[in-house]
This record gives C-alpha cells, structure tokens and sequence, in this order.
C-alpha cells in the first residue's frame, strides 16, 4: 500500500515526532503490514531514523520543493491519504494565518480535491478567525473523515464528516502507568514560552516549589524551549531518556506542553498539566482528570502546588489518578479500535475502486 502522510512538523519536538510514530504504528495495524510512506514535514530531515520517503513543505527562496509539489499533484495515484494528529490548523493571529496558509494550505487544498480516500487524524482545529473559517471548513468537509481531539473544535466546526477522538498519544498512558509506585520528593518542571515569554504564573509556581528538576520537549524552530527553560532556576535537567523510560524512577512531573504531559504519563509519571491551547483540556478529560489540567495564564498557583505535594506524598490521590485513567481506558481503546476500522474502510474503498 502506497500512503502519503501530510502534515508533519518535526522530530526535534518530541511530541510531534511521536504523533507522526503512533501514526506508522496505526497504519501498520490497520493494513497489516508497514505501507509504503511518503511523508511530508517541516523539518524532513528530523525524520531519517524513519522508514519514509519524508519531504519538505516549507517554501524557501525558489518556492516550495518540485517533489513536494509532484507528491500533491499526485495524491490521486495512491492508495491512501493520511493527515498526521496535532494542532496545526489554526489562525488565531495574522502570523499564524501566514505560516497556516504558506505551510498547510497546499496539502489542505490537494488533500480535498483528490479522489483517494483521505483522513485526518486526532486535530485541534483553531483558533481560525473571519474570513478563514468558512473556506477552512468547505475543505475539510470533503475529506472522508476529521477526527477532533476536543470538544471546542467540534463545537466550533460542526462538521459533518467529523467525530470526537482522543489524541493518539492518549492510548499510551493507559498502557504505561506503575501504580503503587512512590514518586521521587523533588518534582519535574517541564516548560515552554507562550507568544514570546513564559506565563508569569509559572515562575510564581516555581518559586513556591523552590527545589525541582527541568525537562526540555523540543528544541527545534519557533519551538525551542532551551530559553524558557533556562530561566527558571532548576535543581538540575533530566534528560529524555531517562524521564520517558517506562523503567526509570517515578516523578511528580508539570509539563505545559501537551505531549511532554502524555509521555511522562504513559512512563507512569504523575502529571500536572499547565494548558495554553485547547487541545491539553480534551485530552485530560478523555482521561477522566479533568481535574489535574489548568489553563497556564489564569491558573491558581497556590492549586496546583497543593496538587504537586498531594500527588507526592499521598498515596490516595495516587491510586484515585490511576484509578481514573484505568477507568477511561476502555473508551479509549474502543477509539483506537473505530481508527483502525475507519483506516480499513478506506482501504477497501480504494481496492474495489482499481480497475481488474
């Protein structure tokens, strides 16, 4: 099977190179084996410990790359579309309309006019202010399917064609979790700037924490953490490999960016999540703790560093956090289930379609 994956980011940040992973993993499940993967990125070249043919989709001086372009001209010679999960849809501001309509819009644009079957995996799709919205919405409906990670984005597009869906790194947290074990004392502040700074609220949080360890999730682009992290006075970094080991030490960890929170989960940490985008408030209520999420610019300080010594030193809040996820778990496989069932439908749409 011939699949063109669009939408990808880079795998400088961990979160978007482990959503382009659990998106492989998803179509090898669904065709039974590992298709045949052209996949297009912002950074293609964060992606060569991959098994794709990855591509560039940010326009440089001459435009955008001639195999790119042939790619989406071509879209109706293979087998399959996919569009990667993630929150890249958005145009809340004139600049993120800017990079959405240079970097997006042309594989928004192929992915509607071609006649392979085309999904969208798990989105956050918005903020998309007047006039985007409406031919952003003629779009995406004539995709075969959008599955949203959120209740805002449903809500906002109302969609035909769209259903709710957790993000696909969800399904890992149900799978990682070590109950019973006891964190270490010291907490992992995990970090990122907002529209040029970090939230003010954060350094509040860290203050009162007075003793804790950083965690950096990307470093690539627009979204290099170094600076941000670098501001807050840690006790010392802790290094990827051995936050995200299933193996390594439990932790109290408080990440701001979203997929930093569902990886440290599924390593069987304790997080708390600081959200700024939509996308953290669905994904911690998929997991039946709405509670443990708060929006990072309106946060009460003082909570969240009672829910940091609670999930430290009671063993109580522990088993009711794991005992929440345990309990959303069914759901959440069944939506992995109707994914890889969305996936095989298409794929038998296109079989029967080929000439015999």
């Amino acid at each position: 099977m011939r699949v063109v994956v669009l939408h990808a980011y880079s795998a400088d940040n961990a979160g978007d190179g482990i959503l382009v992973e659990h998106t492989l993993a998803l179509l090898a499940e669904a065709l039974g084996a590992p298709p045949q993967v052209t996949l297009l990125a912002s950074r293609p070249q964060s992606f060569a410990h991959l098994d794709v043919v990855a591509l560039p989709t940010v326009p440089g001086r001459r435009g955008y790359d001639p195999r790119t372009l042939r790619v989406l001209r071509g879209l109706g010679d293979v087998d399959l579309v996919i569009a990667v999960g993630g929150g890249y849809l958005r145009a809340g501001t004139p600049l993120e309309a800017a990079k959405s309509i240079l970097v997006q819009g042309p594989q928004l644009w192929a992915a509607a006019r071609t006649g392979t079957p085309t999904l969208y995996l798990p989105q956050s799709i918005g903020p998309v202010r007047w006039p985007l919205r409406a031919p952003l919405r003629a779009l995406l409906k004539r995709m075969d399917g959008v599955l949203l990670r959120d209740d805002r984005s449903v809500a906002e597009l109302a969609l035909p064609n769209a259903v709710r869906s957790p993000d696909l790194a969800i399904r890992g947290v149900t799978s990682g979790r070590r109950p019973g074990s006891v964190p270490e004392v010291v907490p992992v502040l995990s970090v990122r700037a907002v529209r040029g700074r970090v939230p003010l609220g954060v350094y509040s949080l860290a203050s009162r924490l007075a003793v804790f360890d950083s965690y950096l999730q990307s470093t690539t682009g627009g979204n290099n953490d170094r600076a941000a992290t670098a501001s807050l006075d840690a006790r010392r970094p802790v290094g990827r490999e051995l936050l995200m080991s299933p193996t390594g030490p439990v932790r109290v960890v408080v990440a701001m960016r979203l997929h930093a929170a569902l990886m440290a989960m599924a390593a069987g940490h304790y997080v708390v999540h600081l959200s700024y985008e939509r996308k953290g408030f669905g994904a911690f209520d998929d997991l039946g703790l709405s509670g443990w999420v708060h929006n990072v610019n309106t946060m009460d300080v003082e909570e969240v560093q009672r829910q940091v010594q609670l999930l430290s030193s009671d063993p109580r809040a522990r088993a009711s956090y794991d005992a929440a996820i345990s309990a959303a778990a069914a759901t959440i496989r069944q939506r992995h289930t109707d994914s890889v069932s969305s996936i095989r439908e298409l794929v038998d749409r296109t079989v029967s379609a080929r000439p015999r």
